[in-house]
């Protein structure tokens, strides 16, 4: 009798993985573009309306690049934007000022008194270069040592949530595993994301395989409620104090803001209710659908899983506290880099609207890192008011995307090291089968595949 092949335990969808690819990073460079298309990176000044320069008028403020200031004249570079002037004939006309009948220089010393002003000195709007490399970089510092925190406390929250399903992993572990995630999650996106490597390796510690997928899940899930919540209360704060007299705010955006995470949190609370109410989910039927329906042993396991939690409200209520405090360092950092880079925004408006482009740029079919995604959304919130300049808000955004990376980077130790080998999506293949019962022991064999952390 010939043994028939083992069947593959994963279809692959070549087309569909190309298809997703490409979507992502069509978004990726569209937003970059966007982005990238309104950065000045050389520093500029602006020609104010009705200077006169060599018999011409300007009829509007314009900005004009800047090449270098001498003994208070500002040598400008006409060669590379057209511009709008009035002829001494009284035509208008829009062309470039190297060109008849305009007739300037390629570069022209023109005093203080042709340019906009404020404070009694012209104002200088600093390149993307120059803005770098003027940044302050105590701010920077601090911003980068902040950002260390949510991992430990993320790793605590973690341990809690593992501690209610019975599953006793040492914190210094679960930090290990939170640095671990992480790593694979920045650096080798794809089959292998920082959720699987943490499922996989607590499988393997406990023993007790969909506990820990769940936890990891619902580690996940807290923390992206705890991010919206950030962002809500921050807005609303925000939106009250910049109430004018007569009760009218400033900035809809807030508003804008308030509405679609108030949203957010109300479908995740009625949401929550009637998975967990016992009398809720009987009434509609819940129970008996999953009981009933064909659905993988994997999801009902879940369920059951996550009814312990139900017992250990004060557990979650915590970790949700936790993943509030660990959510609002982010932004604040985000304060910190716009200070060096010389954005002058409250604090609110960083707690409001980096969690939401945080939020935005992690949707699945988003590319790594939200690039391009999240540019365009800074852009957006911190440009249009009119307070920022497209290089500032690039700046933040590259600050709150890479500074967390370098932190990621501590989990290339254990990588290096060999202690932890990576893992790919099939590992996950037992998980759709449930674990063998509700009290699986150890998997001593699984756990010595691997070293303990140092």
């Amino acid at each position: 009798m010939t043994e028939s092949s083992p069947t593959p335990r994963h279809h692959r969808h070549p087309v569909r993985r190309v298809v997703l690819s490409l979507i992502k990073w069509s978004i990726a460079i569209i937003g970059l573009w966007y982005v990238i298309s309104h950065i000045h990176w050389h520093d500029r000044v602006t020609i104010k309306a009705g200077a006169v320069v060599r018999n011409v008028t300007f009829t509007k403020a314009t900005p004009i690049r800047l090449v270098a200031v001498r003994h208070h004249v500002y040598i400008l570079d006409f060669s590379y934007k057209p511009v709008t002037v009035r002829l001494p004939n009284g035509k208008i006309i829009h062309t470039w000022p190297v060109q008849h009948p305009i007739d300037f220089p390629p570069t022209l010393g023109l005093p203080g008194s042709y340019l906009v002003r404020s404070h009694g000195a012209p104002v200088i709007q600093l390149g993307f270069v120059s803005l770098i490399a003027h940044s302050k970089p105590v701010p920077l510092f601090f911003a980068f040592a902040l950002l260390g925190i949510p991992f430990l406390i993320t790793a605590w929250r973690w341990q809690r949530l593992l501690h209610v399903c019975e599953l006793n992993l040492p914190y210094r572990r679960c930090l290990t595993l939170t640095f671990l995630g992480q790593f694979y999650s920045t650096f080798l996106p794809g089959t292998t994301s920082g959720d699987i490597v943490k499922i996989v390796y607590t499988g393997k510690l406990t023993g007790q395989k969909t506990k820990s997928a769940i936890t990891v899940i619902l580690d996940r899930f807290i923390g992206l409620v705890g991010l919206i919540i950030v962002g809500f209360t921050a807005a609303v704060v925000e939106l009250i104090i910049t109430r004018d007299s007569k009760g009218h705010n400033a900035d809809p955006v807030l508003l804008h803001v308030v509405m679609l995470t108030g949203a957010m949190l109300a479908v995740t609370a009625i949401g929550g209710g009637v998975y967990f109410s016992r009398r809720v989910r009987k009434a509609v039927g819940l129970d008996y659908l999953i009981d009933k329906l064909p659905l993988p042993e994997f999801l009902k396991h879940a369920d059951r899983t996550l009814a312990a939690y139900r017992g250990h409200v004060g557990v979650v209520v915590l970790a949700l506290v936790a993943s509030v405090i660990s959510q609002a360092v982010l932004p604040i950092a985000g304060f910190l880099a716009g200070q060096a880079f010389g954005m002058h925004d409250p604090l609110g408006y960083y707690m409001a609207y980096i969690p939401l482009a945080v939020l935005a740029a992690s949707i699945p079919i988003f590319p790594p890192q939200g690039i391009g995604v999240m540019d365009w959304i800074i852009l957006h919130f911190f440009v249009t008011r009119g307070t920022n300049t497209v290089s500032q808000a690039f700046a933040l955004t590259q600050a709150i995307r890479f500074l967390p990376i370098i932190w990621n980077l501590v989990g290339a130790w254990w990588v290096i090291r060999g202690d932890y080998s990576r893992p790919h999506v099939e590992d996950l293949d037992e998980l759709t089968q449930g674990d063998p019962g509700t009290t699986e022991a150890p998997a001593s064999s699984a756990a010595c595949a691997i070293r303990p952390a140092p």
